[in-house]
């Protein structure tokens, strides 16, 4: 599942959206020091690709299950648990963007039917509560993509 992933992101990043005024993941100039975690990079990336890709699905519009963004969350998962087991090596402000997103992990996980209606549902305490998850989320991952 990791490296189908990968895949995955690469044939994104080809394809392209064509919607300019999509959220983006952008890695965060570059330090003098480097990275702190250089091998994370690639993986980090990726997964950000995927975050930007589910970011054009939430239009409130029903998705194919293919399409379902919680598919992503396992692959989200793992890359923060790679992240998490390097931790220390991590400025104080990305181990907080840390926390955040596996906060948030945990609080998405019962967002499969938002995510299923394209970000929109009959239910607007679950559209408040997701829209707040997803918020978050991709804000923390950004913040951990660039501290790392």
């Amino acid at each position: 599942m990791r490296y189908s992933a990968i895949a995955l992101a690469f044939l994104l990043v080809g394809c392209g959206t064509g919607t300019s005024s999509l959220p983006t993941i952008t890695p965060a100039a570059p330090s003098v020091t480097g990275s702190p975690l250089p091998d994370l990079q690639p993986r980090l990336d990726a997964i950000g690709v995927l975050l930007v890709d589910c970011a054009a699905r939430l239009r409130g519009e029903p998705v194919a299950p293919a399409d379902n963004c919680t598919h992503v969350m396992p692959d989200v998962t793992g890359v923060i648990g790679e992240v998490e087991k390097q931790s220390a090596k991590l400025p104080p402000a990305g181990r907080a963007a840390l926390a955040e997103v596996r906060r948030q992990l945990a609080e998405i996980g019962s967002c499969e039917p938002w995510f299923a209606a394209g970000g929109a549902s009959a239910d607007a305490q679950l559209d408040a509560k997701c829209k707040k998850a997803w918020d978050a989320l991709f804000s923390g991952y950004s913040a951990v993509r660039n501290s790392a």
